[in-house]
Formats: structure tokens, C-alpha cells, sequence
């Protein structure tokens, strides 16, 4: 039997703690270092049109508002769509919809940017595969889908069990803060991903043209509420170091990211 976690499995609890990734940030009116990232990566601009799946608090759709673009989103937890509704409040033309990701309300072609963060992991395989299928329809020509998920299973399974030994005499609090938020991905995740089987999605989609990789960046630039202990430890950074090659952040990198352009 397929898992699917109900729309009330994310509350307001949820949506306004440091259980989803950025929530210190929001408070203060900025974006996390990862958010900041993908904001980077969308290349947004003044009328580009973007459209985020699984908008969450929508402050990601606040900054591209921010930077001119024309800005739509959607979620099925009708707890994010008020919080982001509340978020947008100065844009009120914003087209945030309480709608499914494996039906997106908009007609064929209709973004330049289409990105969904940290949603894939939340869905089972095969809606995983229905989503990413959504999200290239409705990109337009010329424009492209982009798509990310952490952790790494490669990463979860096999290494973090004993560098966590390790990791541990560097910043016990930062491993304890670690260990934390696996747990709440565990309760919340449904299938997480590594290179093979991302790849294996996007194939099962239709988007045998896409790009997936890993960031080499380990560290998401060291500013992480949980990694910036580590950051600060000489043996952590050379190892960070190692990201820019491709055996290394296959089995240390936990940002795992797909591309697709049309």
C-alpha cells in the first residue's frame, strides 16, 4: 500500500518551527542559506513568471515577487496557505491555490520557473513521479523545472551511523540537533532519494533530458543552524572541501537536485 500523509499532518505547528528549514530566517524577514541558494539557481528576474509547488510559508515567493517576477503557488495544507497568504500580504495579485501537486490548476505552458523544494520526499514514489510530470507541463518553452530534496539515503544509511561518532567531539549539541530533525523526517518522509533513484524518477516521468546531481557545497555555505559549529572546525571544513569531487558528495552531499529544460 502506497503511504500518503494527509494535508493536517502539516499545521500551523509545523509550518512556524524549526522543523521546516528556514524558519529562523522567516522570522527575521531574510532567506536561509538554502533558500538562497535556490533563489540563485531560478535566475529570477523582472517578468519571469514562477510558479512554486509546495509553496509552504511562501517566502521564497515572496523574494522572487521581490526581485519583479509574477508569482503563483500551491499547496494542499490549507495551514501553509494562510501562512503564505499572510507572507504575500503586499502582494495581493499573488496566485497562491489550495490545490494537489499531482493535478496542478493552470493550463499548459504557463511558468518560466517551475520549483518545488524539499516536496518530492514527502510523496510516495509514484506520486512523486505524477508531480514531476505536472511540473513540466506547465513550464513553459525556453523556460525550465527545477527540484530539490535532502537527505541523501546514500549519506543516512551508511555514513552517518558512525561519522556521527566523530562528528560528535566537534559539536555534541549540533549531532543532538541532527539527530532531531532525522527524526522528524522520518515521520514525515516518505521515500527519500539518492542519485539512482532520483534519476529512476525522473526517467519514470518522461524527463530522460533532465539533470540530477548533488551540490558539492556539504556545508549549504556554513550558515546552517546546525552546521555552523562544524563550519568553524578545521578537519570539517577540509573534508567539506572534498565536495568538488563527484565519489565524495555521492555518498557526504545531502542536497540532491533535477533540472529539466523545454
Amino acid at each position: 500500500m502506497m503511504r500518503r500523509l494527509p494535508p493536517e499532518t502539516y499545521g500551523r505547528d509545523f509550518f512556524l518551527s524549526d522543523s521546516l528549514e528556514g524558519y529562523r530566517e522567516y522570522q527575521e524577514g531574510t532567506l536561509s542559506s538554502l533558500r538562497t541558494i535556490h533563489l540563485e539557481m531560478l535566475k529570477v528576474h523582472s517578468g519571469v513568471s514562477v510558479l512554486e509547488v509546495g509553496h509552504g510559508r511562501g517566502e521564497l515567493l515572496l523574494h522572487c515577487a521581490l526581485s519583479g517576477a509574477t508569482i503563483a503557488g500551491v499547496d494542499y495544507s490549507p495551514e501553509a496557505h494562510a501562512i503564505a497568504r499572510e507572507t504575500l500580504a503586499e502582494f495581493p495579485d499573488a496566485d497562491l491555490r489550495l490545490a494537489d501537486c499531482k493535478s496542478l490548476p493552470f493550463d499548459s505552458g504557463s511558468f518560466d520557473r517551475v520549483f518545488s523544494g524539499d516536496v518530492i520526499e514527502h510523496l510516495c514514489f509514484d506520486d512523486a513521479v505524477e508531480m514531476l510530470k505536472e511540473m513540466y507541463r506547465v513550464t513553459k518553452p525556453g523556460g525550465f523545472m527545477l527540484a530539490h530534496t535532502t537527505p541523501n539515503t546514500i549519506f543516512t544509511k551508511f555514513v552517518y551511523p558512525w561519522a556521527k561518532h566523530i562528528l560528535r567531539r566537534i559539536d555534541q549539541d549540533g549531532i543532538a540537533g541532527l539527530d532531531q530533525q532525522l527524526e522528524v523526517m522520518k515521520r514525515l518522509h516518505v521515500d527519500e532519494y539518492n542519485l539512482f533513484t532520483l534519476r529512476r524518477a525522473c526517467i519514470n516521468a518522461g524527463l530522460s533530458q533532465s539533470m540530477v546531481w548533488i551540490d558539492k557545497d556539504l556545508m549549504r555555505r556554513g550558515t546552517h543552524r546546525l552546521i555552523r559549529r562544524f563550519a568553524e572546525n578545521g578537519f570539517a571544513r577540509f573534508v567539506a572541501s572534498l565536495g568538488k569531487y563527484p565519489i565524495v558528495r555521492f555518498f557526504l552531499g545531502n542536497d540532491l537536485y533535477l533540472r529539466c529544460d523545454k
